[in-house]
């Protein structure tokens, strides 16, 4: 899929992490279809991103060795209300992931 390999940097054997819902529009395009055409292996999030604790997204990045995230603003923004001093991600090792991708609504500023 074009969008997976030139936007978001997606290729054949990479992981990817979605931690939005795959009912979204752009869901089966983004979380279903695109990384199984792309070759990528997928693995999915589905809840709220700060239960157990802000932490889960980047442990899962870790745990899997994630290079592409997709996510919505609303989702990041809320790990920085629960961790505004970063402090989760701090603790696990996020040096795989290479590319973050947004969609659903604006992202402000701070959160971008």
């Amino acid at each position: 899929m074009w969008t997976m390999k030139h936007i978001m940097d997606i290729k054949k054997g990479d992981v990817y992490f979605s931690g939005s819902d795959i009912g979204w529009v752009v869901g089966h395009s983004f979380i279903v279809y695109g990384p199984l055409l792309t070759g990528a292996t997928t693995v999915l999030f589905e809840g709220k991103p700060t239960i157990p604790d802000p932490g889960v997204y980047w442990r899962i990045i870790e745990k899997h060795r994630v290079s592409g995230m997709y996510s919505s603003p609303t989702a990041l923004r809320s790990l920085r209300k629960e961790d505004p001093n970063g402090l989760w991600i701090k603790k696990s090792d996020i040096s795989s992931l290479h590319s973050l991708s947004m969609a659903g609504e604006r992202c402000d500023v701070p959160t971008y």
